[in-house]
């Protein structure tokens, strides 16, 4: 008998079901709701353990979908509630562990950043080789002026299933970047909805990803322009070896009212087995005119003459590769403003590459 299946990021208007890429199906899990978690570090000021603090979610918002957003609102066993006033600058580093004591991760964080204020929030989830299981639910509010620059580093082991769903407003000149570094998981499955409510607000999604072994990687980003002269851009590069498979839904949304804004969207993949599976499923959806929106998306193998020339000054195939996957995400990777972190995820991904 077959296990059931459960449905994560379906797209917000479906394609032909012969293409398969409408949604995710995995198999459902058991999770154990009652488990404790701990909080493995925190670094910082302008937190506190969540109690009765919260944000509204839009009505379009499903998260990865309805039933882990649900679980993560009434079952959380961690959270914070992260506040930043008015023209206040912080810095904040949350470190995630996960192992045989911490193996259920049920986490709701609410961010609140105040007129002018702005943070970089810095997100590190690993793991031991206990099979773990993590959702996680980010409630964001920018409000006008202000700056969110938020890296998530999820890094967890080939066992485990990762859950993340973010919602978040920006008010009027407000500003998020968001650089999401995705290296494990068995099954990562992330879902962001960017509400660009005020005029000339901006959401800017970077993110990076390698797929190995049979892992499946499904990222959903939806960004809604609301506000007028309204900025998005949404750009993902990764690569895949063995059998993983990957799926990029992403939705640039001009609503009415939102003139002369632009969004754009890029994905690019690096396939390094024929066995791979990677779809690329980009959305524009209009209601305004005069408006700009942007899309490409594209699937290669190395360039033999690019790993010719590398081979030929020395290195082995696996040496070049490492440096022609490395030189592909590291323009995202650059962009990260902390440099121990940068130090973090190099050393990840060269983890990843080289299997040590």
């Amino acid at each position: 008998m077959s296990a059931m299946k459960e449905t994560f990021n379906v797209l917000p208007r479906l394609s032909f079901r012969w293409v398969k890429a409408n949604e995710l199906l995995l198999n459902s899990m058991e999770v154990a709701l009652d488990k404790t978690y701990k909080t493995h570090e925190l670094q910082g000021e302008g937190y506190q353990a969540l109690q009765k603090e919260d944000l509204p979610l839009s009505s379009e918002f499903k998260g990865v979908n309805e039933q882990m957003v649900a679980m993560a609102e009434e079952h959380h066993n961690t959270g914070l509630y992260i506040h930043v006033g008015e023209n206040e600058e912080k810095e904040i580093h949350v470190t995630h562990v996960l192992d045989a004591h911490n193996s259920v991760l049920i986490e709701k964080n609410v961010i609140v950043l105040e007129k002018g204020a702005k943070m970089n929030l810095i997100m590190d989830y690993s793991s031991d080789e206990t099979e773990t299981f993590s959702n996680i639910l980010n409630k964001i509010k920018v409000s006008e002026g202000a700056e969110l620059n938020l890296i998530k580093i999820q890094r967890l082991n080939s066992f485990s299933r990762h859950l993340e769903s973010r919602f978040s407003t920006v008010e009027a000149a407000g500003k998020v970047n968001y650089i999401s570094v995705e290296l494990g998981g068995k099954e990562a499955v992330v879902n962001y909805m960017t509400d660009l409510k005020g005029d000339e607000s901006e959401g800017h999604v970077k993110s990076v990803y390698l797929g190995f072994g049979e892992r499946v990687i499904d990222l959903s980003h939806h960004m809604n322009h609301f506000g007028k002269r309204t900025n998005s851009d949404m750009i993902f590069k990764g690569a895949l070896k063995d059998k993983s498979k990957k799926a990029f839904r992403g939705t640039l949304d001009f609503k009415n009212g939102s003139t002369h804004s632009e969004g754009n969207e890029e994905e690019f993949t690096i396939l390094l087995s024929p066995k791979v599976k990677s779809y690329a499923i980009p959305l524009l959806l209009c209601r305004e005119d005069d408006v700009i929106g942007n899309h490409a998306a594209s699937n290669g193998q190395i360039d033999e003459e690019k790993l010719f020339y590398i081979m030929s000054r020395g290195m082995s195939e696996s040496e070049a590769k490492k440096i022609i996957i490395e030189s592909h995400i590291r323009p995202i990777i650059d962009l990260i403003p902390v440099e121990s972190i940068k130090d973090i995820i190099l050393a990840a991904v060269e983890k990843e590459l080289t299997g040590e």
